[in-house]
């Protein structure tokens, strides 16, 4: 896709440029996350051409830091590769390939292989750091599509240039988008008169040379221009909107506050409401409406993720998934806005949103935010910006004082919103339930109140590797965690474990694949299925069987929480769509029956939204959200999977279509 600033000539990439033997070349460029910095980048040729290049970012408390060496073929193409470091949660990082005599070898501690190529093969390493400044090029001199190593390949096209400025210097760029790595097309820009890298950005963060943040907002409305047209594209090649209404005729249909299948139904949709739900030949359907006999299928209601922080590619794979409704707890507002806008409009694929605004106090480890607080006046006004944008709910975060705790639930609820968070640093559960909490996010985060004290540091992995070296002996019978858990039921404290975002760090071991994941892992990009393979958090000595177990206790706790009646909902803080998935059977496996987790992925959540007379069960006038599966979650429910047709509000999607466009084995 091009947009009409489209023009000049591509990056030069027919010869590599000989280095310039009087100097050592260093391209110093910043991580820049949510506006703030958060990282560096560094690329230093040497005299002989050899390339190092060093990473250090911190974001949200952890990070990854990567010393690597390399060396390039005429072809652009790696010939030698060697990083050392560590990942974002801390595992080791120590990656080696060579290509030798038409043989590609590669070692770590993740994978490793060996491969005889032919013609321009590019092999991505698993180590954390920008690869566009070498893979573009590459891609380029062999024609724009180029193998990768261990599998798949990359296309690379030019899509649009622009010119930037930095105080009085001007840099015109091209603009490459990169199909092949993941679930989404990616973007990578370089400067025109030189051909060397200048960035890769998108929303959320960017890495630019130093001194050019100015950069940052224009190129990436330079990329929403290009997302929205492909978004467009497949919004207007997938959705089906019935003129006259449709008959689902021949199915079962799920009663899921009861957990029964009501068979040989017929469910009439007219506009984006359920007008008659009963027996096929039984429901008078009008002239004009189209049939669908959907022959024995099921049709359950639009499933609900409540931790979600929606990116397009997530609504396209939500709705692929039956995901007709998110609650976003974490996005920049702007993008987040814009993107609600577009889902509703139909100008692209995904949920309706309910917005809870993200709120983080400032600081070193701070996550980055556009709005922070750190005085009672700034918490009233990251209050009141987020209720002018319409949101309902704000999400406090790991930073925030104390002290302005009380302050922003108390504005919140004045302003008709509900408050949920993480519980801040120096703070425990019960506290933040005291100050005016009505959820918490996260499962670690009930475990923290008896592991944490006020002088913990809970805003790095602490927050995870206490849960890790305690949860397992933990006695979930003791009379703390009995007072606990009463009082998060009594108080009906929203508890969203999160489940799937846990089970890498606790059981995830390099190398290897999470059992019980295999099957979704396969379905991705090839690239993509490698970041299954990083492991968790760091483990040395007996810590794997002792997190083993600790993981068996989250697990545990969810159950508790849920026979004693605390309100619990099911979000996923991962990839859209498929993740809630597997989130239902973390459920399952910790003890609940699948027809409780349909209910709690449904109507349950519905309620806590305050939604369940519009939403929530396939009854005649709620909103046609509803999904078509070809077989039976109730009795196993990995068959959530299998979802054939998903409605969003009177609009007819076929899944196995929009799991292609987001390069998703269906």
């Amino acid at each position: 896709m091009f947009v009409a600033a489209c023009g000049g000539a591509p990056v030069e990439v027919t010869h590599r440029k000989q280095v310039d033997l009087d100097a050592v070349r260093v391209a110093k460029h910043v991580f820049i996350a949510s506006g703030r910095p958060s990282g560096t980048y560094q690329i230093t040729t040497g005299f002989d051409g050899t390339i190092s290049t060093k990473l250090q970012i911190v974001e949200n408390g952890r990070g990854p830091t990567v010393e690597a060496k390399l060396r390039l073929g005429d072809d652009w193409t790696l010939q030698a590769f060697e990083a050392n470091g560590k990942h974002t949660m801390g595992t080791p990082i120590a990656e080696r390939f060579q290509l030798a005599n038409g043989v590609a070898r590669w070692q770590s501690a993740e994978e490793h292989g060996e491969k005889a190529v032919k013609g321009a093969t590019f092999f991505l390493p698993i180590a954390d750091g920008p690869i566009t400044p070498f893979l573009v090029p590459a891609a380029l001199k062999a024609g724009g599509t180029i193998a990768l190593l261990p599998g798949g390949q990359a296309k690379v096209a030019k899509v649009a240039d622009i010119t930037v400025t930095a105080g009085s210097e001007k840099r015109v760029l091209d603009g490459f988008r990169i199909d092949g790595l993941g679930l989404a097309p990616q973007y990578a820009w370089f400067e025109r008169a030189t051909g060397t890298w200048f960035g890769d950005l998108n929303q959320w963060a960017a890495f630019v040379p130093e001194g050019w943040d100015a950069a940052i907002e224009p190129i990436v409305a330079k990329q929403r221009e290009l997302d929205r047209a492909h978004d467009a594209e497949i919004a207007h090649s997938n959705a089906t909107k019935p003129a006259s209404g449709i008959a689902f005729t021949n199915a079962r249909v799920l009663d899921v506050e009861k957990g029964v299948w009501l068979q040989n139904q017929t469910v009439l949709v007219v506009g984006d409401t359920i007008k008659a739900v009963g027996k096929t030949g039984s429901v008078k359907i009008p002239e004009g409406v189209d049939t669908l006999p959907i022959d024995g299928m099921g049709i359950i209601p639009g499933l609900i993720d409540m931790h979600s922080h929606t990116g397009a590619v997530d609504g396209l794979l939500d709705i692929a998934a039956g995901v007709t409704l998110v609650r976003d707890v974490g996005n920049v507002p702007d993008e987040l806005d814009d993107l609600k806008n577009r889902f509703d409009s139909g100008a692209a694929v995904g949920p309706y949103i309910v917005r809870f605004g993200f709120i983080e106090g400032r600081g070193p480890k701070a996550a980055s935010s556009k709005v922070t607080a750190e005085t009672p006046e700034e918490a009233k006004a990251a209050v009141a910006e987020f209720k002018k944008r319409g949101y309902e709910g704000i999400k406090i975060y790991n930073s925030m004082k104390t002290e302005l705790v009380p302050l922003l639930a108390a504005e919140a609820h004045a302003n008709g919103m509900k408050v949920t968070g993480h519980i801040p640093v120096h703070m425990l559960a019960h506290e933040a339930v005291a100050a005016g909490y009505d959820g918490i996010e996260h499962i670690n985060m009930l475990f923290l109140n008896f592991f944490a004290t006020h002088d913990t540091d809970t805003r790095d992995t602490t927050r995870f590797t206490l849960v890790g070296d305690k949860a397992a002996d933990f006695d979930l019978a003791s009379a703390p965690v009995t007072e606990f858990v009463t009082m998060l039921r009594d108080k009906k404290i929203v508890i969203d474990p999160t489940l799937a975002a846990f089970e890498d760090l606790f059981v995830g071991v390099p190398g290897k694949i999470m059992p019980g994941m295999e099957a979704t892992v396969a379905r991705f990009p090839v690239q993509l299925q490698r970041e299954w393979l990083t492991g968790g958090l760091p483990m040395t000595g007996d810590k794997q069987a002792l997190y083993a177990r600790s993981w068996a206790k989250l697990l545990a706790m969810v159950k508790l929480l849920v026979t004693s009646k605390v309100p619990v909902v099911l979000g996923t803080d991962h990839i859209g769509g498929v993740m809630l998935h597997h989130e239902m059977e973390l459920f399952v496996r910790a003890g609940i029956a699948p027809k409780d987790v349909l209910r709690m992925a449904t109507i349950d959540s519905a309620r806590v939204l305050s939604l369940d007379k519009q939403i929530g069960t396939i009854t005649a006038g709620k909103r046609a959200d509803l999904v078509v599966v070809a077989t039976d979650p109730l009795a196993n429910i990995a068959d959530i999977r299998k979802t054939v047709y998903t409605m969003r509000g009177g609009v007819l999607y076929r899944t196995d279509a929009l799991y292609a466009a987001a390069n998703v084995a269906p």
